[in-house]
This record gives C-alpha cells, sequence and structure tokens, in this order.
C-alpha cells in the first residue's frame, strides 16, 4: 500500500502564497508546485506536519485549486513574486525583486497525492 499525504485545501491563493512567504529562510528550499486536474491547475506545498504530538511527521499537501480564467499568468508561470511591503502577488516567469518562490510544474498529478475535490 502506498502512503498518501495529507491533503489541506486553504480557503484561497491568497493564503497559499502567504503560507509559502512564511516558510521562506534562508536554510531551507521553499517551492510551490503545480499541476493540472481536467481543466484546473493545483497549486500546493508539500510539508511535514509539525509540534502535535502523534500527529509529528504526518506528510501535508496544502493546496488551491484554480480556474486559469481567474489567474491565465498562471499557466505559464516559473514565480510567484510577492511584494515586501504589502500583501501583492503576482505570477511571472522571471524572478523580480520582492520573495521570488520557484513554481515547479509537475507532468502529472503525484501518485502520493488522493484524488482532490
Amino acid at each position: 500500500m502506498e502512503e498518501k499525504v495529507l491533503p489541506v485545501k486553504v480557503n484561497s491563493i491568497n493564503d497559499l502564497v502567504r503560507l509559502a512567504v512564511s516558510t521562506v529562510t534562508p536554510q531551507a528550499l521553499t517551492y510551490i508546485v503545480k499541476f493540472r486536474v481536467k481543466e484546473k491547475i493545483v497549486i500546493g506545498i508539500l510539508g511535514v506536519f509539525r509540534d502535535y504530538y502523534k500527529f509529528y511527521g504526518l506528510p501535508l499537501f496544502y493546496y488551491y485549486i484554480v480556474d486559469p480564467t481567474e489567474h491565465p499568468t498562471l499557466s505559464e508561470a516559473n514565480y510567484v513574486v510577492v511584494s515586501t511591503g504589502e500583501e501583492r502577488f503576482e505570477f511571472t516567469k522571471q524572478p523580480k525583486p520582492g520573495v521570488s518562490i520557484p513554481i515547479i510544474a509537475l507532468s502529472e498529478k503525484p501518485s502520493f497525492i488522493p484524488d482532490l475535490e
């Protein structure tokens, strides 16, 4: 039996970007993965549940399902660039000033991620 991550759907794309920015440190690589499911794009962050008793080490996948018409630049984006002075972000092909988080495009949904709603 293959183990799966626990999917955690966030309320908005802003919440996912905020979570990604909060994990950026000089010691750790932070990235966002994206893949297609039917006509939608799933973006997410893989993580590990820490600091909660018996659930310590539980693998998590924080995600948001995006309609491409909602964020048309996401399909071709390689980075999400977050403005450092305000809560504003954009999807871009190249890094820019601010916090640039790489987006890694996957050819398909990994088998360790369960089907998402």
